[in-house]
């Protein structure tokens, strides 16, 4: 079942909230690092709504864990490069 254009709206509200988070995120006073994992996180909800949704994985027969599971992945090997940058520096 496909979803509604009602459903496609919301869901672009959403993508669109998302994208002012992450850009008032980069304005907030905390450590570099706590910026990057928390636009990290909204860029992986983003990714999320797009992937299910306007891609239709929502519907199809695989279980969503492997498709959550990819991105868990990326963003991991994303973290673990920004605190080897740090411990480097």
């Amino acid at each position: 079942m496909q979803p509604s254009t009602k459903s496609y709206l919301w869901i672009w509200g959403w993508l669109i909230v998302l994208l002012a988070a992450g850009t008032f995120i980069s304005t907030l006073p905390i450590s570099k690092t706590r910026i990057i994992l928390l636009i990290l996180g909204v860029s992986f909800t983003k990714a999320m709504l797009v992937t299910l949704f306007y891609m239709h994985l929502k519907s199809e027969r695989i279980p969503i864990w492997i498709v959550a599971f990819f991105p868990f992945f990326l963003i991991g090997l994303a973290t673990l490069l920004v605190y080897l940058g740090i411990a480097l520096r």
